[in-house]
């Protein structure tokens, strides 16, 4: 897990195999555009606007409405730092998690959850996948889950969460919904960090509440977000999600090319990029092969094991003009 940084500006389910099939609130990308790709952004215009679907619902003892918030799935291609925002009138604020799924996941579960509030109704929007709350939704590979993980495509670990609303919630489940932006990652294997922020900005049409989360480097596959309001005195006013991706760098581009001309060395595919000492890098633990820039002399190299010989591969210039990259 990775430190954060958090900027202010100023009906009960019964125990035992169950399907949820109660629809979300109707919500997609513009265009039906789910991909993202390196320097573009996909957005989600009104993607809910109801006040407490997030957090800050009194009858749900601040546990995320699962069936008024909104669902919305996006696939990345290629590692890319990716920044995803959601805005409001500042009469409503928004909070969201995003999840790294299986697949495309809208909302929908099937599995068993023995506690006092079951989803889709009502669930625990900062849980890891696997724990009490969120175990519907859990993708059934997830080996360290409580029993009832049966969803086919669904979470496989809980990044992050926003919450804007500049107020501090425990859920039913105990879970602190804080104001800000937090990191709840496991590891490195999705990402090399996240970090984000909450305030209040203006816009021609009036003052916006905002929050943002960044997820440096995220890997290749599929992601969740889910998004709503965050505050029962608030109103229900529409609320914007950004998805975007930072233009992909030359080492980047480089590695990629490197991956698809030997996919037998350099795999998995799509392994985050890392920065140690003088080294941007990619690790491949499948054959424990190591891909790097040197910033001495940006040259690419390749090593196998921590202890193997560097090999030189070339100039990053002359194998980035190979690769076609710019």
């Amino acid at each position: 897990m990775h430190m954060t940084t958090q900027t202010l500006c100023k009906a009960t389910l019964l125990t035992g195999a169950l399907t949820f099939a109660a629809a979300s609130q109707a919500a997609g990308w513009v265009n039906d555009d789910s991909i993202l790709d390196p320097g573009t952004s996909i957005q989600s215009i009104a993607a809910n606007a109801n006040k407490n679907s997030y957090t800050g619902n009194p009858a749900l003892v601040n546990n995320a409405w699962g069936m008024q918030g909104s669902w919305l799935s996006f696939q990345v291609l290629v590692p890319t730092t990716t920044i995803i925002s959601a805005t409001s009138a500042v009469s409503n604020a928004p909070g969201f998690t995003v999840y790294r799924t299986d697949g495309a996941f809208t909302g929908k579960g099937t599995g068993s959850e023995a506690t006092i509030s079951g989803a889709i109704h009502s669930f625990n929007q900062v849980g890891q996948a696997g724990a009490p709350g969120i175990v519907w939704a859990t993708d059934d590979s997830v080996k360290n889950s409580l029993a009832g993980n049966t969803t086919v495509n669904g979470i496989v670990e809980t990044l992050g969460y926003v919450n804007a609303s500049g107020m501090d919630y425990t859920n039913r489940y105990g879970g602190n919904v804080n104001a800000g932006a937090y990191d709840l990652s496991i590891d490195n294997l999705y990402e090399n960090g996240v970090y984000g922020s909450i305030g209040i900005g203006y816009s021609a049409t009036g003052g916006l509440k905002y929050g943002s989360l960044t997820l440096r480097n995220l890997a290749p596959g599929f992601y969740t977000i889910f998004v709503g309001g965050t505050n029962t005195s608030g109103t229900d006013t529409p609320i914007d999600v950004t998805v975007s991706a930072l233009p992909e760098s030359i080492s980047d581009c480089v590695f990629n090319w490197e991956e698809k001309t030997n996919p037998t060395q350099f795999t998995p595919a799509g392994a985050p990029s890392q920065t140690l000492s003088t080294y941007y890098y990619r690790y491949y633990n499948t054959t424990d092969t190591y891909l790097g820039v040197s910033s001495k002399d940006n040259h690419l190299y390749s090593a196998v094991g921590t202890n193997g010989a560097l090999k030189d591969l070339g100039a990053l210039k002359d194998l980035a003009a190979t690769a076609g990259c710019k």
